[in-house]
């Protein structure tokens, strides 16, 4: 049988690696497209590894227009994903995984929504698990049998079923834009480089790295969309979980210290939908305090400079450029741009060396943390410095939590337990609750250099623009 000469109008792209089984019935449901097969390219590309049932695998998508690669030596995700995106002949791209068995307008749908002039860039698709009491419909092929809910089913990005804010969680909806199932063209693809294959052979993060990219790279706004019946199956295969997640953990980490910004800060700790809730909270709170031009450091620097032990402080709130600090001074300020000093950082978990600063002084800033980051907060700045400042000025907006004496005291006693807790009266300033652990933090005995420190600041993104999109 020939195939087309036309070209395809879109391009599935599928790494593999040592899952022939998965492939079979994946490839034996794209050949069931309502899509006709002539109007798609398949390009699988394997990954290095054992060649065993790979030829039976390749097999099941007799008819469709199907072009295989062949990595010598694995070289992970990123990798064969570029590869295969590289020899692609269509302007759309669809990225599937091995595992992900599809529904039979799933292609469809990605095209239809392409196809809609002043659709978000990309579309997310959904992705049910599958319990063994499914496995049968799959390899009947009967999607319609498969479960899309606990415990047999279910997209676990929404345990708790979709989202219902109108759509508003997609501002940040890289956040899980996973690769299993997703489209965007390729002409945007190429834009922005494709994907990080620093990540290498470990597990994990490539593909949220990437669509950050994507994101970042298009006009503020909503970028992405999402299709609940664009739908793929997760098909079970063997698994080191303990591995992935320490892996993808790193991972997170590593793209933290690439951006310093809050999504990566609360991305090293909380995943999925629950991430974007916290994203876009605090997103919505940094700019009410930049419009209100609140927490203030001009004032408390000409009032702590002095009294704070050592040099090495990061002050944390707005007006740097007013504050009268040097420069060089490390500061977390939403009004100013990033730069090599200044970062758009909650501080709950920085990207930043143990012992590697004196003092962290927040200037009401600390006043928006809900309490699950400020015990963060607290706890990753005793990590970095021998003592925290939390400033509380006479200033208020409708998102800070209230700052009078008896509140202050409460708080001061509710960190007893953890640090040593000071409050002091400051003329002409507010109330000042300070902070220092109750014994000296591992690596504190040893204080980092200021040159390490300076060094072990993660590299500003683009100086001048903000990392965060409202």
């Amino acid at each position: 049988m020939s195939l087309p000469t036309n070209p395809p109008a879109l391009s599935v792209v599928m790494p593999t690696y040592q899952d022939p089984q998965c492939l079979a019935l994946t490839l034996k449901a794209l050949t069931r497209q309502t899509l006709p097969p002539e109007r798609f390219e398949v390009i699988v590309v394997r990954d290095g590894g054992s060649s065993d049932g790979y030829a039976e695998a390749l097999a099941e998508g007799a008819g469709l227009r199907l072009r295989v690669l062949e990595l010598a030596e694995r070289k992970g995700r990123s990798v064969a994903r570029n590869e295969g995106a590289r020899r692609a002949c269509a302007p759309l791209l669809v990225f599937l995984d091995a595992d992900s068995w599809a529904v039979p307008d799933l292609l469809e749908r990605h095209l239809a929504w392409h196809s809609v002039p002043g659709n978000a860039a990309v579309l997310i698709g959904r992705r049910d698990e599958i319990g063994l009491a499914d496995l049968p419909a799959v390899l009947a092929g009967e999607p319609h049998a498969v479960a899309r809910a606990f415990p047999h089913g279910g997209d676990l990005r929404f345990a708790t079923g979709l989202p219902d804010d109108g759509g508003e969680w997609l501002r940040a909806g890289w956040v899980i834009a996973y690769t299993h199932n997703i489209s965007l063209s390729s002409a945007h693809f190429a834009q922005v480089g494709g994907y990080r294959e620093a990540f290498g052979l470990s597990y994990g993060v490539e593909d949220v790295e990437l669509f950050y990219r994507v994101d970042r790279s298009l006009p503020d706004g909503v970028n992405f969309g999402y299709h609940d019946d664009a739908r793929v199956v997760h098909l079970p295969h063997h698994k080191n979980i303990t591995r992935n997640w320490m892996e993808m953990k790193a991972n997170f980490q590593q793209a933290a210290r690439l951006y310093p910004c809050l999504e990566w800060e609360f991305l090293t700790a909380v995943m999925g939908y629950e991430a974007i809730r916290r994203i876009l909270h605090y997103r919505a709170l940094i700019d009410e305090c930049v419009e209100r031009s609140a927490c203030a450091i001009g004032p408390a620097a000409a009032r702590l400079a002095g009294q704070v032990r050592g040099h090495r402080t990061l002050w944390i709130g707005t007006g740097r450029a007013d504050s009268g600090l040097p420069t060089s001074a490390l500061t977390f300020d939403y009004a100013a741009p990033i730069g090599r000093t200044n970062f758009h950082l909650l501080g709950v978990a920085p990207p930043m060396p143990p012992g590697s600063l004196d003092a962290v002084i927040s200037v009401d800033f600390w006043r928006y943390l809900l309490w699950p980051e400020l015990c963060q907060f607290i706890s990753a700045s005793l990590l970095l410095a021998g003592e925290v400042h939390l400033v509380a000025t006479a200033d208020s907006t409708p998102g800070m939590c209230a700052a009078d004496p008896q509140t202050l005291d409460y708080l001061r006693q509710a960190q007893a337990a953890a640090c040593t807790a000071e409050l002091r009266a400051v003329e002409g300033l507010g109330h000042v609750l300070i902070l220092r652990p109750l014994r000296p933090a591992p690596g504190a005995a040893r204080r980092v250099p200021a040159q390490t420190a300076a060094r072990a600041r993660p590299a500003a993104l683009v100086p001048g623009r903000s990392t965060t999109r409202g």
